[in-house]
């Protein structure tokens, strides 16, 4: 309870003289205080419903192994939900849900699909829709499905690419508290800049060789090498504390506040942890793939399990954040040096 809120509500309480003067004032903050509040509650039930009442595949990138003619015809199925492409054989199917072009494959037969791949390490959510759908046994055809790309039995579940990235999201808020008062205290010299940036470049690294190590311990992402594991971690904190400092050093203690709301709040329902960018409403899934928790998921998932995938998409967003980031502390500081050079020094009388 802040310090006015519990001085009004002593005033009603004490002050005999002015009842309805304290109780006035007690109403009308306590109801702006609720209105806020409401605000608050329908605007994220809001935006939670419209991101998962109805989660429905769209476009989803999907191999055939056929012509292309089998393609279309199978895309035709599903209309706004599939979005299939010719392959010659197997081999290229598998190719393509390893580069993750594609989350799997269908091989056609005379009744239906003879043959179903799905990769569940690439999304839990999408292979369990192929199952239902492409891999669905009929009376007159039983498809084989098999899963390409499986999750390793310490992650049978799928869930530890969002645990790790929401660590991430929530340490680089700690990391950068009280940015917004260290910043104007530099004095004007150059070495000085270079205190919150090694800051937060030492604090990622870190982190990454933390979590890194406390991922192994449950064995997780233990296939991938402990270098790219470290980086790719490091790199996620940096994105996140970096963009969070530099929003703080522009606009003060609000900065956090927005960060939050995007990357924590929005972004860990938005990021693609637990389910796949297609299921989304486009808005939300453009919106998550280009915040820092829906590419670090992006880029743990190709670390750990998918090798032979291209990082350059996650990797420029987050690069983005952590650059933009870095260069947004280093010009703040410069501005202020230059204005403390600048600033006539009183001489005594």
């Amino acid at each position: 309870m802040s310090g006015g809120l519990r001085s009004w509500i002593l005033a009603c309480m004490t002050n005999s003289t002015t009842p309805d003067t304290g109780a006035k004032r007690f109403w009308r903050h306590t109801g702006l205080l609720a209105g806020l509040g409401a605000i608050i509650a329908f605007g994220l039930g809001a935006a939670y419903l419209s991101i998962g009442h109805d989660p429905q595949p769209r476009d989803l990138p999907i191999a055939v192994v056929g012509p292309p003619a089998a393609a279309e015809a199978l895309e035709a199925e599903a209309p706004d939900e599939l979005s299939a492409r010719a392959v010659p054989d197997l081999a290229a199917a598998r190719e393509a849900i390893g580069e993750r072009d594609v989350y799997g494959a269908v091989v056609p037969g005379p009744e239906g699909a003879r043959e179903v791949l799905i990769a569940s390490a690439a999304s839990n959510q999408v292979a369990n829709f192929l199952r239902r759908t492409a891999g669905q046994a009929t009376p007159e055809n039983v498809p084989e499905v098999v899963d390409a790309a499986p999750l390793p039995e310490d992650d049978s579940g799928g869930s530890s690419i969002p645990l790790l990235v929401t660590v991430l999201i929530l340490g680089g808020s700690v990391g950068v508290v009280g940015m917004a008062k260290v910043l104007p205290r530099f004095e004007a010299r150059p070495s000085q800049g270079v205190l919150p940036l090694t800051f937060l470049l030492v604090y990622a690294l870190v982190f990454g060789l933390g979590l890194t190590a406390i991922s192994a311990v449950f064995g997780v992402g233990t296939d991938a090498a402990v270098i790219d594991r470290v980086l790719a971690l490091s790199l996620i904190s940096l994105a996140v504390t970096a963009s969070t400092a530099a929003l703080i050093a522009l606009i003060g203690p609000a900065g956090s506040a927005v960060t939050s709301l995007l990357y924590f709040v929005l972004g860990g329902q938005i990021n693609g942890g637990s389910t796949a960018p297609e299921f989304l409403p486009p808005f939300w899934k453009e919106l998550g793939e280009h915040l820092p928790g829906g590419a670090g998921v992006s880029l743990l998932r190709d670390v750990f399990y998918f090798p032979e995938a291209s990082t350059g998409r996650p990797l420029a967003v987050l690069g983005v954040y952590a650059a933009g980031g870095l260069l947004v502390l280093l010009a703040l500081h410069l501005v202020h040096a230059r204005r403390r050079v600048h600033v006539p020094v009183p001489t005594a009388a």
